[in-house]
């Protein structure tokens, strides 16, 4: 399954307005060098390059080679997203991770349920006496 590039400029550009550019330019250059990359011109640490290869020249697309760049970091791309941001590329939206998801939400609701249960609970058996003090003049 192919990952068109408007999707990885999007998801890109989503996961940049959380964290910042320089950010996700340093985590995907570290990521690239770790899994052994070395066709493009990405140094872990050189922040301000990284950024400036990545989201101002190669993310625009406008040609192929541009396109290609970032084919070539999709595996460091796809490594280094958030999961709440990956989940917006094509290839992870699967029936499987629909149902997770779903499964996900109802177990999140009944913890929530739980909780307010037993603070209610709580809250009646711990609530604070009224206590009538005599006062001695």
């Amino acid at each position: 399954m192919e990952i068109k590039h408007e999707h990885i400029e999007m998801v890109l550009l989503a996961w940049a307005a959380e964290v910042g550019q320089a950010f996700a330019a340093n985590a995907i250059a570290e990521e690239y060098a770790r899994i052994g990359g070395d066709q493009l011109r990405l140094q872990p640490g050189k922040t301000w390059s990284n950024q400036q290869n990545i989201f101002h020249r190669w993310l625009k697309g406008e040609t192929e080679q541009q396109r290609g760049k970032i084919r070539l970091l999709l595996p460091s791309i796809l490594r280094v997203l958030p999961r709440d941001i990956r989940h917006r590329l094509s290839i992870y939206d699967t029936i499987e991770r629909r149902a997770l998801l779903a499964a996900q939400y109802a177990i999140g609701t009944a913890i929530d349920a739980h909780d307010d249960a037993i603070e209610s609970i709580y809250s009646k058996a711990y609530q604070p006496c009224v206590v009538e003090v005599p006062k001695y003049h």
